[in-house]
């Protein structure tokens, strides 16, 4: 499946030939060794492990749903393992279809059986975009909604730090008023009180100085 699954892949990207038979690339990712070669345009970020991984999740597709006698599965099985002996794909071709034609293989049925295993896999793409939403309103909506929540509180707590920032300021504005007034009474009261002592020690000495007067003239 492997061969198969690249094949499939050379549709969209251009496999490195020096990339290690087990199909890890020299880089991080298949991507950096595959740049697009076909009509895609998004970036075919497939890693190792997950093509070994839709390898082992397509062959067990193919074979559970592997319809009796030769068909297009048994087909392209056929054509990897003679690939090898055979590279031409037009010799390999006829050789493969030649040897389960004797099975009872016809082209009718080859094309009939491909058409088939396409629908299969349309069917299995369908449950995973399906499954995909399912994880993803599982997974991410509800994590969307709670950054939501989240900039609504800080939009909330931001106008709340605007206001108290404002009343701070106006607070600050206030006091220093109140200091200046209580800095300016402290003031008037501190010379009052010493206008005051100065007035009243006066009087005490002029009522004193006239108590002396009486008692030594009358």
């Amino acid at each position: 499946m492997t061969n198969f699954l690249r094949k499939a892949l050379g549709i969209f990207v251009e496999f490195d030939p020096d990339a290690s038979q087990t199909g890890k690339p020299g880089g991080d990712s298949l991507a950096q060794k595959f740049p697009l070669s076909g009509p895609k345009t998004a970036t075919a970020n497939i890693t190792a492990e997950e093509l070994d991984k839709f390898e082992q999740h397509f062959s067990r597709l193919f074979e559970s749903s592997n319809l009796p006698g030769p068909d297009y599965f048994e087909f392209w099985k056929m054509m990897e393992t003679l690939e090898t002996h055979v590279p031409d794909d037009k010799a390999r071709i006829g050789a493969v279809f030649a040897t389960l034609s004797i099975q009872g293989l016809t082209k009718d049925k080859l094309l009939e059986t491909a058409t088939l295993y396409k629908s299969m896999v349309e069917k299995d793409r369908d449950e995973f975009d399906k499954a995909a939403d399912d994880k993803a309103k599982q997974e991410i909506q509800g994590r969307v909604q709670q950054i939501a929540d989240l900039e609504k509180t800080i939009a909330e707590h931001s106008q709340k730090i605007q206001q108290l920032t404002q009343e701070i300021t106006s607070a600050q504005t206030s006091m220093k008023e109140l200091k200046g007034q209580v800095s300016e009474q402290e003031q008037k009261i501190a010379s009052s009180r010493q206008g005051y002592d100065v007035a009243c020690q006066a009087m005490i000495t002029k009522i004193q100085s006239d108590i002396q007067f009486i008692q030594t003239t009358l």
